[in-house]
């Protein structure tokens, strides 16, 4: 798949307990399709809090997934690795920086934080590498 096929949708956030509920959301979606999905953050508070999170969430349930350092066959893979460990066409970003890495993701879901300055400043970041990479972009009110 070209970059110019892969989609990335910016979800914004209005406050931090958006991400959570957005982040659970999108996953679900994906496992209840069986449509392999990796979450990708660069910091260990980060990707243990998607950990917890997925163990507890949905309230009358949780979503099996796996915190993998090298490829495996997972239906919801977590990672610090910036590469396609699961061969999921689609990945949720939880960086302060873009996921531009070999997919071939027909998705990519990443956040435009309003939650604070500086946030915002990266999520404008993301975006431009996004742009500057030719992946088609959509922006959505909520998740």
């Amino acid at each position: 798949m070209q970059s110019s096929e892969t989609r990335v949708i910016f979800f914004q956030i209005q406050s931090p307990q958006d991400k959570p509920a957005c982040l659970v959301r999108i996953v679900q979606r994906h496992f209840l399709h069986k449509e392999p999905i990796l979450v990708v953050a660069e910091e260990d508070k980060a990707l243990e809090f998607a950990d917890q999170l997925l163990w507890k969430q949905p309230p009358e349930s949780f979503l099996p997934h796996a915190i993998l350092e090298h490829p495996a066959e997972e239906w919801i893979a977590l990672t610090k690795v910036k590469k396609n460990l699961n061969q999921a066409r689609y990945a949720f970003n939880l960086c302060p920086t873009p996921l531009l890495i070999e997919g071939p993701f027909r998705t990519i879901y990443d956040f435009e934080d309003l939650t604070s300055p500086n946030k915002k400043m990266m999520s404008q970041m993301r975006y431009d590498a996004y742009k500057q990479a030719k992946y088609l972009i959509e922006s959505h009110l909520s998740c």
